[in-house]
């Protein structure tokens, strides 16, 4: 006896990978730690988390074909359920400061950013949706384009 099941490969997608430039006028780059003026390290602190500001891991900075250095972003940041329109839809989010720090006359110095993430869940799709920075809508998902930003300071 021979039995054959239908080709029923449930999966969902997953699209939450961000790439985040960061520039001002001046530098093209601030990022890259070699380039005078840039940042000397970058970290992620978790703002939903138990702990105040607890360090994310999920993010590296990384050189695009161009070799401008950015910072890729796929996980890592507590991820609170902002409503449940249906058990076929979800949205999350998750917020973070970005704490940017250079060394100025021998002293460090830090900038810090924010960073809110909005993301969709259905069975099919888990995608970052939306992202604010400092408050401000700066990135609505299109659909089939990267998840990219750039942040002029």
């Amino acid at each position: 006896m021979i039995c054959c099941r239908g080709d029923e490969n449930e999966y969902q997608v997953i699209d939450q990978v961000l790439k985040m430039y960061v520039r001002s006028a001046s530098n093209p780059d601030l990022l890259n730690n070699k380039i005078l003026g840039s940042y000397t390290s970058v970290s992620l602190l978790d703002l939903l988390s138990e702990t105040a500001q607890a360090p994310i891991s999920g993010s590296s900075l990384q050189k695009d074909s161009d070799t401008i250095t950015y910072l890729d972003y796929a996980a890592g940041a507590v991820r609170e359920l902002k409503d449940s329109i249906s058990p076929e839809l979800k949205t999350y989010r998750s917020r973070f400061l970005i704490r940017y720090s250079k060394t100025i006359s021998s002293q460090t110095v830090n900038d810090d950013d924010t960073i809110e993430i909005e993301y969709r869940w259905t069975p099919s799709l888990f995608e970052l949706s939306k992202l604010w920075y400092d408050n401000q809508l700066i990135f609505t998902k299109v659909e089939g384009q990267p998840n990219m930003i750039t942040i002029i300071k």
